[in-house]
């Protein structure tokens, strides 16, 4: 029984990759359109995710526009690059504790290296900043080095994600975004967020690879995958609602722990045991994005401009 559902569960995935590709082929008819919309959020099937991303990322476009630029950026940042030994460091990191990268994508850690020197030099803003490396090697599983770049400047400096202000000194969006969760939180789930409160488990303490690195690492990897592709889809707007959906999805847990036993729950027990099924946390995922924003808590107050990338 196990198999033939094993196999019906490939047909249908075959069935999906079909349809996608079929959307691929005519883009500007289907993007953006409820039914592309809709087949984003049943999640991208692995054949086609790369291509999807690229697509709404607009890569394709950059690298048109900036003929020979990543070449150039990616010569200069070997013999400029100040971070080298830092990128290094955690490019090596990256891949020691990603069994994943490793072992299903052979993902080349050359490959992650040079975009992340190539991107310090492109954008001296931010130079490199710990936490990018991640972000670039998730893009690299399904992009070629080139547009996995072009990926990582749109997810950075694009308008729909602006996860520049993650990166600058001081990292006031990651501070804003804090802020407004907990805003969120105490409206929506006050029994819980006293409970944090009273146990000093502060948003600081846990929230920072919920938001710098969009869930990677935090949750189980399937579901960060799910996560990452309405993040491409829809921007930053969908973070405050995912943030919200994993305390929901464990509040009774979480009423019951004490300091130390959530310093775990967030830090360790999450990505090896989640409480739903990736398909019933995207639903509740979808939920909590249309309630947010209704109540127009989806965004915290607008972004300052000191926060934008001011030029590549």
């Amino acid at each position: 029984h196990h198999r033939h559902h094993h196999h019906q569960s490939k047909l249908a995935m075959l069935g999906r990759t079909k349809k996608w590709l079929k959307m691929c082929e005519n883009w500007s008819v289907y993007y953006p359109s409820e039914k592309l919309y809709r087949r984003v959020y049943k999640g991208l099937p692995l054949p086609v995710r790369g291509i999807v991303w690229s697509k709404i990322l607009g890569t394709q476009k950059l690298v048109t526009d900036n003929p020979g630029v990543y070449e150039k950026m990616k010569m200069a940042g070997r013999q400029w690059c100040l971070d080298v030994r830092q990128i290094d460091l955690d490019v090596n990191r990256t891949f020691r504790n990603h069994i994943m990268f490793r072992r299903r994508y052979d993902v080349k850690q050359q490959a992650l290296f040079n975009i992340l020197v190539a991107y310090a030099m492109y954008n001296s803003d931010v130079g490199y900043c710990q936490g990018m490396s991640q972000i670039a090697a998730l893009v690299l599983m399904f992009l070629n080095e080139e547009d996995a770049f072009w990926a990582l400047a749109s997810l950075i400096n694009g308008s729909r994600y602006k996860m520049h202000g993650f990166f600058i000194p001081g990292f006031p969006k990651l501070l804003r975004y804090q802020d407004h969760y907990n805003l969120v939180l105490k409206k929506l789930m006050p029994k819980v967020k006293k409970h944090l409160d009273k146990h000093e488990m502060f948003p600081s303490l846990y929230t920072l690879k919920w938001l710098m690195q969009c869930f990677l690492d935090r949750i189980p990897f399937s579901l960060t995958l799910r996560f990452w592709d309405i993040f491409v889809l829809e921007g930053e707007s969908v973070l405050i609602a995912m943030c919200i959906v994993v305390i929901k999805l464990h509040r009774s847990q979480i009423v019951k722990m004490n300091m130390d036993e959530l310093m775990q729950f967030f830090n360790d027990d999450l990505c090896r045991s989640f409480a739903a099924d990736d398909d019933v946390a995207v639903a509740s995922l979808k939920n909590t994005i249309d309630d947010l924003r209704r109540l127009k808590l989806h965004l915290p107050p607008t972004t300052p401009e000191s926060e934008l990338l001011e030029r590549p």
